[in-house]
């Protein structure tokens, strides 16, 4: 599995795997199997079963923790993604969720996931502390979803106390998002220097029903 592809996807840019692709290419998957028929219409002509099996076999074993605040924010955004999947269209990824959380918990609690944000703007990466933010937001909207499952789901009861551990962390999505409004701080050199991308997740963060919707 490769990180970047071209354009056209005839070649790779970059000839490795990240940390969190297998991953995240395992829950789009899924995604695309739970929602798709419905948007056809149930057609019965999607089949990802394959590529589920191709991407589950490269998550086996793998451990999620994470000290870099971009990817602990695809982690989130996954977790909340598969809490879906899980609660609403009533996949069973039981243990996999499970390891998210725990995952996401010991992340969040790292020293270096904090640090950065004691930095001037200068030291700081936007986007990669903005990758955070949106999946903090994530996090906020997951006691939305044990509302929405039914009430004798034995999966509700069981994460209850995992989404609370979780929700301490949500304010940390302020701080970030107060730094980067602050037109003074978008004018140092590393902001402007990946500015697009920058932009792009600050007004996802801001904004970010659209990223999460399942």
């Amino acid at each position: 599995m490769y990180w970047k592809m071209s354009i056209d996807l005839s070649y790779p840019l970059v000839s490795s795997m990240g940390h969190h692709d297998p991953l995240d290419g395992l829950i789009t998957y899924l995604q695309l199997q739970a929602t798709a028929p419905k948007a056809l219409k149930k057609s019965a002509e999607l089949d990802l079963s394959s590529e589920i099996s191709d991407m589950a076999a490269l998550c086996v074993g793998k451990q999620w923790d994470t000290d870099d605040p971009l990817g602990l924010g695809e982690l989130l955004c996954g977790t909340y993604k598969l809490a879906q999947l899980t609660l609403i269209e009533g996949l069973e990824q039981a243990d996999l969720l499970d390891a998210l959380f725990s995952s996401s918990l010991v992340s969040l609690q790292s020293n270096a996931i904090r640090d950065f944000l004691k930095f001037p703007a200068q030291y700081r990466l936007g986007f990669r502390e903005l990758g955070l933010s949106i999946g903090l937001h994530a996090i906020e909207k997951m006691p939305g979803l044990l509302e929405q499952a039914p009430s004798d789901f034995s999966t509700k009861r069981r994460l209850h106390s995992r989404i609370r551990g979780l929700m301490q962390y949500t304010p940390l999505s302020d701080r970030i998002e107060s730094f980067w409004l602050d037109p003074a701080n978008r004018q140092a050199s590393e902001w402007m220097a990946h500015r697009d991308i920058n932009m792009v997740m600050l007004a996802t963060s801001l904004v970010p029903d659209g990223y999460l919707s399942l």
